[in-house]
């Protein structure tokens, strides 16, 4: 019986099918390691597809309840250095870059990939990200998580981030919390979106909110702020 190759039962998958090998062939550069960032960085490197990774933090032992990808013995030492080792214990073969570095107006260049997914929680490192992105025409990501709710938007060149950024909820996780739920559900959707992206197939343009506590997921029309 012929061996199984890592990818096999993926390729089983009607929508993916022959073309695995051509979503392997992409990248991905995923900004901040928190709870949304670590469980979607590992997915990418188990379906083979190759990953960027930039955040200047440490892991902290409070962040472990939602970052699957850390233990214990990674607490104090630095993400990005943590989470590419762990990776790449999960799949050798994958094509994995970390960064240690803190993303500014001199370090956009780190994006380049074919898909930027914003991870970072932070509105100001969000709409730097929206612009690099924008001007080298590189599909965008955005999302956020917070308590048991999240949003998710592909950002486009009809309305930039910073036009619709009274839709834009940016709660902060020291403030509300976090379930490993609402990780995992905002990464399962990115995930599926970012797969449709890298082979060129339609996908969701409006934004989705969803609620882990719900069970709840809808799309919401966005148009540009109101002057």
């Amino acid at each position: 019986m012929a061996k199984k190759s890592r990818y096999s039962v993926q390729e089983l998958v009607k929508q993916i099918g022959e073309r695995a090998g051509e979503m392997r062939s992409k990248t991905i550069t995923i900004v901040g390691l928190g709870g949304v960032g670590s469980v979607l960085a590992e997915m990418t490197v188990r379906a083979g597809i190759g990953l960027r990774i930039i955040d200047k933090g440490r892991v902290l032992e409070e962040e472990l309840q939602r970052q699957s990808l850390f233990i214990n013995e990674d607490v104090t030492k630095f993400k990005a250095k943590q989470a590419k080792k762990r990776l790449e214990s999960i799949n050798p073969e994958g094509n994995i870059k970390a960064f240690h570095e803190e993303l500014n107006q001199n370090t956009t260049y780190l994006l380049e990939s074919d898909l930027v997914v914003d991870c970072s929680n932070d509105l100001k490192v969000s709409l730097l990200i929206d612009k690099y992105c924008s001007k080298k025409n590189i599909p965008m990501i955005y999302c956020y998580a917070a308590g048991t709710q999240g949003q998710v938007f592909v950002v486009h060149k009809k309305a930039s981030l910073n036009e619709i950024s009274d839709y834009v909820r940016n709660q902060r996780i020291r403030e509300e919390g976090i379930t490993a739920a609402a990780v995992h559900m905002g990464s399962s959707i990115i995930a599926s979106i970012a797969a449709k992206i890298l082979l060129g197939m339609p996908y969701e343009k409006n934004m989705i909110s969803f609620d882990a506590w719900e069970l709840a997921i809808e799309t919401v029309s966005v148009r540009k702020n109101r002057k």
